[in-house]
């Protein structure tokens, strides 16, 4: 019967489908995968007197069998072709050789070209092991006294010169063996080659200096989820450095965009290879083609120097996959790589991972590992790190570090608008650093999200010069000004995107490549379905446009400032502020945080208020000096920091409630007011008068110390709650009742004035502190003055030191001196001062001082 072509067709379809099948399970499952033959992976670079020219043909001979067997590729400026750069191509090739072959004579030493090509290659040598130098004494010269100490080994042997051999090819013969034995070595040595060690080395941020990513480089926080316990199923595991992330076989690690899976990856690439082990680097962003053989040898080859077939024999080879995408390609290639590794290392976006790999079978042997946000303890050796590489020459002290890292933690808040993600940390440093703003109306606070935006604008396509920045702004202010009424007043319904574009085009021209390139896939500022990638962006956009529409946008203020105690409200307000080009805003909080809780007393911390405090101040321990050393209690004091923060975001927000008693919903307002004035403080103080600062400064301390209030009842107050708790309590003593009661106190008391301290904190405006502490003349008011002092001081210093004495003798009240010196012994533990200034402070305090452990 004869076939119909149809069938025909089908049935050579089906043929070619077996055959690719077949050969695509071999290339899967074969232990001894055949590669193409390695190209010379030694190049060699000529460098003569063109007098001594027959010498370099005479070697190109003697090496005729060395690039017969593709073990080597030679060059010399014959190869420079006529209208080229002589210095640049010279300069290129060297930049690509491993081989230099100098052919020393008289005239080779005479020559100047021929000396500075000589220089640049011990530069090059110097920066590459895998680099040789190899003077090749052609005539007799005084080639040892022109290398002077520089003692590498000559050939012929011994140096000896050619032109002295009887037979002239058993020299040649002398060469041939050296140059063999060198390139045996470049086959078998893997080194990295260093213009890719430049480019891996390089770290991406806001920065106008070039720095490698082992200067910055802190361990991110990796967590790993275990179902390990019924009635427990998820357990936070912390992998701690790369020897315990290399115990992986297979391993997948995910995060959001800057999170800093790139730079781990690098740095992993980094450290693999300074152990000398086999490694190679995989950005998949660049996609992947043809054959699996081919395809890593060609990434080797751009990485390392070395034989690409003797480099698959050796042991323990590790795969390093960065941007892993959700393309069938990248799957596959990980199927026919894993023959290869023993080791295999891939990075990939949360979103990618949740809605493509997370239940991906052909990834079951992989383990999962997501990328925290760092904790205070990993943020402040991020912090040091890159103060000491701007101030090299300059110490850096445990204050300075604390200003900063509190400039830093204004910007992050918590986690809530920018997370604490190296890359974050180190772009907000570069902006206080380089990018200070130059227009005033800007402020240093906003103009770091401004930096961040713009700069992503730019990687994203946008261009620099016109307009087209000011296009995407005035595009995103719309957009966040309609995403913000349609989550109120619409929660539950799909944002269309493409509907906000149509009304949005029909005021304003923007083309579609702009917006394009708004969703660009790593730099863009929203998703495909018009969200905002991050919350900064957001927020930031959101108060731009609220602040230059005022009168429009007054109604939504108000709203906003009646709600400040919720977290929305809350951010929405410190953005529309920071934009702002009057303090109608700033005076409306002022006035809403006065009255939060107008028919509460501030606390004064005077002994009629304190005495309650006489039994847990006389159970406190006089001393609380440690013998460890600086950096062990700060490392202590941040890994609190970070608990009591992994807490709280655990904890549901009580801020968002409205609650029925005016008096809860009062707290929480001026909790996140004082927050608000005190960003206001920090960013604003440049163009505040200073009347409004010292108004600023005394309502934030005024509604602190309200709050402490509520926790300081009198006598009847106490006995009326410890009769409501026994009654709800009846197994608890009154006595045991009284002193939680007063323990709870004492402890909102001193929190509630450490808010303060926090809040009004500003350096730059310590005359206007003062001036406000000296106006009020309370107890309350001098604790807070001297701890904001203890604060913002680089050290403890005459300055500190006086103050202390002046209180201590001012105050002859137990509470009052136990707070000042418990406070100011925490802040001796964390910081580095002068012993004799430290020595003097102990004995005004009247506690022992002992050395402690250098570290």
């Amino acid at each position: 019967m004869i076939r119909s072509a149809h069938a025909n067709r089908i049935c050579v379809e089906k043929l070619i489908w077996l055959l690719r099948l077949t050969f695509s399970q071999k290339c899967y499952f074969g232990a001894n995968m055949q590669t193409e033959t390695s190209g010379p992976t030694a190049r060699l670079f000529y460098s003569y007197s063109h007098r001594d020219k027959r010498y370099r043909k005479k070697m190109e001979t003697a090496l005729a069998l060395l690039r017969r067997e593709n073990l080597l590729s030679d060059w010399s400026d014959l190869e420079i072709l006529p209208g080229r750069s002589i210095s640049s191509e010279i300069r290129r090739e060297m930049e690509q050789a491993n081989i230099f072959v100098f052919l020393f004579s008289p005239d080779f030493i005479a020559s100047d070209e021929c000396w500075k090509e000589w220089k640049y290659a011990a530069e090059l040598a110097a920066a590459s092991p895998g680099i040789y130098r190899i003077p090749t004494i052609v005539r007799d010269c005084p080639w040892l006294d022109a290398l002077n100490c520089d003692d590498v080994k000559a050939l012929p042997i011994d140096g000896k010169p050619i032109a002295t051999y009887l037979h002239e090819d058993e020299a040649w013969n002398e060469v041939y063996t050296g140059i063999k034995a060198v390139t045996e070595q470049i086959r078998r040595a893997f080194t990295p080659r260093r213009e890719f060690i430049n480019e891996i080395q390089s770290t991406e941020f806001i920065s106008q200096d070039y720095i490698r990513i082992e200067e910055l480089f802190e361990f991110p926080y990796l967590s790993r989820y275990d179902v390990t316990d019924i009635s427990n199923p998820v357990r936070d595991n912390r992998i701690k450095g790369e020897d315990e992330l290399l115990e992986f076989r297979r391993l997948l690690i995910h995060g959001q965009e800057k999170t800093g899976k790139t730079t781990l990856a690098r740095y992993l690439f980094l450290q693999v290879a300074e152990r000398g082990s086999p490694v190679i680097f995989v950005d998949l962003s660049q996609g992947f083609s043809g054959s699996i053989d081919t395809f890593l040898k060609r990434k080797y080859e751009s990485q390392f120097d070395g034989d690409f077939s003797l480099w698959l024999t050796q042991n323990n080879k590790t795969l390093l996959v960065d941007s892993m995408t959700a393309v069938p390609k990248a799957l596959e290639f990980l199927q026919r790589a894993d023959p290869y590794f023993e080791r295999i290392v891939v990075a990939t976006s949360s979103d990618t991972y949740y809605s493509y790999f997370r239940d991906e079978s052909r990834l079951a042997d992989f383990e999962v590992l997501q990328i925290e946000p760092l904790n205070r303890e990993q943020q402040e050796q991020l912090i040091r790190k890159r103060l000491q590489l701007s101030n090299q020459d300059a110490q850096i002290t445990d204050g300075f570090v604390d200003r900063v890292e509190s400039h830093v933690n204004s910007v992050v808040i918590s986690n809530k608008i920018v997370p604490r993600y190296p890359f974050y940390i180190l772009s907000i440093l570069q902006t206080y650093e380089k990018y200070m703003p130059s227009n005033l109306s800007v402020t240093s606070y906003g103009h770091c999200y401004y930096m961040l935006i713009v700069a992503s604008l730019i990687r994203a396509g946008i261009s620099k010069a016109g307009s087209e920045v000011g296009a995407c702004f005035n595009f995103l202010e719309q957009l966040a000004y309609s995403t913000y009424f349609h989550r109120t007043d619409n929660p539950d319904e799909l944002f269309e995107i493409g509907k906000f574009v149509d009304q949005y085009k029909e005021k304003f021209f923007i083309n579609n490549g702009t917006i394009n390139r708004l969703k660009h896939v790593t730099y863009g500022m929203i998703n495909d379905e018009g969200t905002f990638r991050s919350s900064y962006m957001y927020y930031y956009f959101l108060g731009k446009y609220l602040a230059g529409h005022s009168s429009q946008s007054k109604e939504i203020i108000e709203r906003l400032c009646d709600k400040s105690h919720r977290d929305d409200s809350f951010l929405i307000l410190l953005f529309t502020i920071h934009h702002a080009r009057d303090n109608t805003i700033i005076d409306d909080i002022l006035i809403k945080t006065l009255f939060a809780l107008e028919d509460v007393p501030r606390t004064t911390l005077r002994r009629a208020e304190t005495d309650r405090f006489t039994s847990i101040i006389g159970e406190l321990p006089e001393s609380i000096l440690s013998r460890n050393s600086v950096n062990e209690e700060r490392r202590r004091a941040r890994e609190k920091y970070s608990e009591l923060e992994d807490r709280l975001e655990e904890q549901q927000d009580n801020s968002d409630v409205d609650y029925e008693n005016d008096h809860a919903n009062a707290v929480y307002t001026i909790l996140k007011n004082n927050k608000i004035m005190g960003q206001v403080l920090r960013n604003h103080y440049g163009t505040l008068e200073k009347n409004q600062i010292e108004e600023i400064i005394g309502t934030i301390a005024d509604s602190g110390l309200r709050l402490v209030s509520l926790a300081i009842s009198n006598q009847d107050e106490l006995t009326d709650q410890i009769a409501y708790i026994s009654e709800r309590r009846p197994k608890w003593s009154t006595d045991r009742i009284r002193r939680v009661l007063e323990l709870m106190s004492f402890l909102w008391t001193l929190v509630n004035l450490e808010m303060v301290v926090d809040a009004v904190n500003v350096p730059e405006i310590r005359q206007a502190i003062d001036a406000v502490v000296q106006r009020e003349e309370m107890p309350a008011y001098d604790l807070i003055g001297f701890f904001s002092l203890l604060d913002s001081a680089d050290s403890l210093g005459e300055l500190e030191r006086d103050e202390l004495k002046r209180l201590w003798e001012k105050h002859n009240d137990m509470f009052i001196r136990r707070v000042l010196s418990l406070r100011t012994q925490a802040y001796m533990n964390t910081h580095r001062s002068n012993v004799s200034i430290e020595q003097s402070v102990c004995s005004i305090m009247g506690v022992r001082y002992s050395a402690r452990l250098v570290g």
